[in-house]
């Protein structure tokens, strides 16, 4: 009798490529947010006084880095993350399948033997 420890739920990694594709989706919607939705134009926080082109510039740069060093980097892990959890289910998929087809094939085999 095959040992139910090692099996693997093919169901639950399917749903955790599922779940991983809609944070994907999200997140790409919050990049999207955070590249178009933000925008400081000149004159929005006033005008005439000294600060306002570095709070500017300092709205930029805080932008830029969100983009680029937060929400590119977490999109790409979540990316990779959900591509290696879809190629480990096939890989199990393949094997479990390989497997069955390998007792179908033995307990045919013996059925004739004996028939």
């Amino acid at each position: 009798m095959a040992n139910d420890s090692y099996r693997v739920d093919l169901d639950r990694l399917d749903e955790v490529v599922k779940k991983l594709n809609n944070v994907l989706k999200d997140m790409q919607s919050t990049s999207g947010k955070a590249k178009s939705g933000t925008h400081l134009p000149e004159g929005a926080l006033g005008k005439g006084f000294e600060e306002e082109g570095e709070l500017r510039k300092t709205h930029d740069e805080l932008k830029g880095f969100i983009e680029q060093k937060v929400l590119n980097k977490l999109e790409r892990l979540i990316d990779d993350l959900q591509k290696k959890t879809s190629k480990t289910h096939g890989a199990y998929q393949d094997q479990e399948q390989n497997t069955s087809n390998a007792m179908n094939k033995g307990h045919t085999s013996s059925q004739n033997k004996y028939s």
